[in-house]
């Protein structure tokens, strides 16, 4: 009898699975049979409902199944066996809510917790326990409910051969997918179509013609744009501790600044005001400011037509257990391996927080561009750590002056400090090569923070940033950024193997950024973030103009009072541009959000000859 018993019982916890999955149960595992627990929602299909409305009671005896009759042996074999071996515990926490008919289908999994309960006992040399009466009641009610443990087996059979077919063609266990897509419509409401006056070199450099010595620029006109970008992230661990991450993106718009073969550009507003920067007058030729951007503007060097390209390979890994580390093989980011627990808009230009770039972090992390490279981060404590990291923008490129360390490449060292739980501070150092490409990735900043030195492109930067946010409560945070970058350019030769070949000297320039950031956390409703940033963008105090051209008898024809020591100096009306940026974001589901706001340029190109501009946006979000 014991024989039979225990082959019986080899398949109860199968058996139990089995009727849930009859019944529609919503249980998880095989782990609640092992607890003893009564699995939820068991129910006949066949069945009908109870016609009672009354509320869910708490059962802990069989007597109050009523599918099985008190009159039934069955009913009573099995009340006995449950006070006596405490085999069907119900819910997790102690109840069984049932107001409706037990059919012999649950009875039969009431019959195999028990089953499953005397086994444990025999199995664990406690089989003194079980009495001979109780294993011959079982066995006779293993006869009695043979039919229904016959259909459950193979019910397991074809939900087993389901099973392995899907464990044998899923896709990865260490996968998932991760997607953002947005959706916005923008506007530039204020600053576009009105007349500028700039002035301009008083000769053509190159003819020596004369020209007028100011040229009027209109601004352009800017239509209401619908904007779309779409990320997919795949993440896959192989340790359940490290992280590879592939990055997909597609988008139809990109900001100005990151030309791209058949670009849809996105706004183009405040012309550069510097003499040096102006070409005579043409209007296409004019460079135009980068304040302002957006984060779906964010595709990296794709095109802007919507296909779809790597922008992010990345392999995040434990070394010990205070030393993580972060390989970056494709447009790599200083943000990727340092803490960024100094703002709450950041998300990694993505469409949850800021609407602008510059609202989500101190630009000092865009010196450098995008790039492959390395990144670690030693935890001293809890409350310090220190992240180092370095970028090759021309990593993959084989010829001089490319590859991993002889091109663009950057450097940076971040502290980071957490007194409390609720105040984090970062020291910030960049140390930056630049060749051939803006400074701040044209991501943030005037059009001369990005190309501050005339004539080069070739630029050596020590950069120096402080980061802070204090949550001072649960529903408001303050932050902060700072940053100073010291710009030395190379010398170099203009218009070689020409009549006008000239050498030029080396330079300097001077570039500051701050701003502060206000942070409202489930305003209105839990999951929703009210944000304000008054902020200045990268922007030149100082730029010097490289030898001989800082003499004014080095330019053809220069008038008296036309200064050329200076790139600064050169422009008319100069003063410090701010960005001023407000936005809402409404949680409408866990899944999707809409964002409304404003930004706010004053002197654009830090000049106030061009007109303040105003950007209007209205952003849903959908995360998958």
């Amino acid at each position: 009898m014991l024989k039979i018993l225990c082959n019986t019982v080899l398949f109860s916890p199968v058996t139990m699975c089995a009727v849930l999955a009859i019944c529609g149960s919503a249980i998880a595992d095989e782990k609640a049979y092992f607890s003893q627990t009564i699995p939820n929602q068991i129910a006949d299909p066949l069945a009908q409902p109870s016609a009672s409305s009354e509320p869910m009671d708490q059962v802990t005896s069989v007597s109050q199944l009523s599918d099985v009759q008190p009159t039934d042996w069955a009913f009573q074999a099995l009340q006995s066996l449950v006070e006596r071996y405490g085999c069907i515990a119900g819910y997790p926490d102690g109840t069984y809510r049932g107001n409706r008919a037990l059919t012999r289908y649950e009875f039969a999994a009431g019959l195999n917790a028990c089953l499953d309960q005397v086994t444990r006992l025999i199995g664990s040399s406690t089989a003194n326990l079980v009495t001979k009466e109780d294993l011959a009641t079982l066995q006779k009610l293993q006869e009695e409910f043979a039919a229904e443990l016959a259909t459950l087996r193979g019910k397991i059979d074809t939900l087993e051969a389901r099973t392995s077919e899907l464990e044998a063609n899923q896709f990865s266990t260490t996968t998932k997918l991760i997607g953002e897509v947005i959706f916005a419509v923008t506007d530039v409401l204020v600053g576009d179509g009105e007349k500028v006056s700039l002035p301009l070199s008083p000769l053509n450099p190159f003819t020596g013609a004369p020209r007028e010595r100011f040229r009027e620029f209109t601004t352009d006109d800017q239509s209401t744009v619908f904007a779309n970008r779409v990320r997919l992230e795949l993440l896959t661990s192989f340790t359940g501790q490290d992280q590879l991450k592939i990055r997909l993106t597609a988008g139809n718009s990109a900001h100005p600044g990151r030309r791209a073969p058949d670009n849809i550009r996105g706004f183009e507003y405040g012309p550069n005001p510097v003499t040096a920067y102006q070409s005579g007058g043409d209007q296409a030729d004019v460079a135009r400011t980068n304040e302002g951007q957006q984060t779906f503007q964010d595709i990296s060097t794709l095109s802007a037509n919507n296909t779809f390209g790597l922008t992010g390979l990345s392999y995040e890994f434990p070394i010990t257990s205070r030393l993580q580390a972060v390989i970056m093989a494709k447009d790599g980011e200083h943000m990727e391996y340092v803490p960024t627990t100094f703002s709450l808009f950041d998300d990694g230009n993505g469409g949850t927080r800021s609407l602008s770039i510059l609202g989500q972090r101190n630009p000092i992390y865009s010196l450098g561009g995008l790039g492959a490279g390395a990144g670690l981060t030693y935890e001293f404590s809890e409350k310090l750590s220190l992240s180092v990291g370095y970028l090759a923008g021309t990593a993959e490129n084989p010829t001089q002056g490319n590859g991993l360390f002889d091109g663009r490449n950057s450097v940076l060292a971040q502290l980071t400090f957490n007194p409390t739980p609720n105040l984090s501070l970062g020291l910030i150092y960049n140390k930056n090569y630049q060749v051939g490409s803006p400074l701040f990735n044209n991501d943030v900043g005037t059009s001369l923070a990005n190309s501050p030195i005339f004539l080069t492109d070739k630029y050596a930067t020590n950069s120096y940033g402080l980061s802070a946010l204090w949550q001072v409560n649960r529903r408001f945070a303050i932050g902060g950024w700072f940053s100073y970058t010291d710009v030395k350019s190379f010398g170099g030769t203009l218009a070689p193997g020409t009549p006008f070949e000239t050498r030029f000297s080396s330079s300097n320039a001077d570039i500051f950024s701050y701003g502060i950031t206000l942070a409202f956390p489930d305003l209105g409703k839990e999951g929703n973030l009210g944000g304000i940033v008054i902020g200045v963008p990268p922007y030149v105090t100082s730029a010097k103009t490289p030898s001989p051209f800082d003499e004014p008898q080095s330019v053809p024809g220069n008038r008296a009072g036309y200064d050329t020591k200076d790139l600064v100096r050169r422009i008319p009306d100069r003063t410090t541009p701010f960005h001023i940026e407000a936005f809402y974001v409404y949680r409408l589901t866990d899944n999707i959000l809409l964002t409304p706001g404003l930004i706010w340029l004053t002197a654009p190109n830090q000049s106030n000859k061009n007109p303040d501009v105003v950007i209007g946006t209205l952003r849903a979000t959908f995360l998958f």
